[in-house]
């Protein structure tokens, strides 16, 4: 692959990762949170003030951290903070809903896709640092 292709398969990943994260933070944490969701924020004790606000606390953190991803900002920095956050939460998902593993959406599978493509941002983050030229 040259430079160029490495780019673009970079900012694939950096895209999809960021999308989702921005997804998740605006969907069901903002505008249609569950009471499942409210249900394990209220099982795990770390919340303040409220649950609601805390959700929506969530929310807005994980759209700014996608739009952070998406832009390319600390690309290296910004993947593994991702990756360390989306463990911590699986863990408190888990550890406060453990019927999520068989979650039909496939949450875990999910987030092993996004394990993956995190580290092929990490991987290319120092060998492509910005947009090559064509003739790269």
């Amino acid at each position: 692959m040259n430079n160029q292709q490495l780019y673009h398969l970079k900012l694939v990943c950096r895209w999809s990762l960021g999308l989702v994260w921005i997804w998740e933070g605006l969907v069901p944490k903002i505008l249609a949170p569950t009471p499942l969701q409210a249900q394990i924020v209220e099982r795990s004790g770390l919340y303040w003030p409220d649950i609601d606000t805390w959700l929506l606390v969530m929310g807005i953190s994980m759209i700014i951290a996608g739009i952070i991803i998406c832009i390319g900002w600390l690309e290296r920095a910004s993947v593994l903070t991702a990756s360390v956050a989306m463990t911590i939460l699986i863990f408190l998902v888990v550890g406060n809903n453990p019927d999520s593993l068989k979650d039909l959406h496939g949450g875990i599978a999910k987030d092993v896709c996004l394990y993956a493509v995190a580290w092929v941002v990490w991987q290319l983050a120092p060998i492509v640092p910005r947009r090559p030229k064509i003739s790269d």
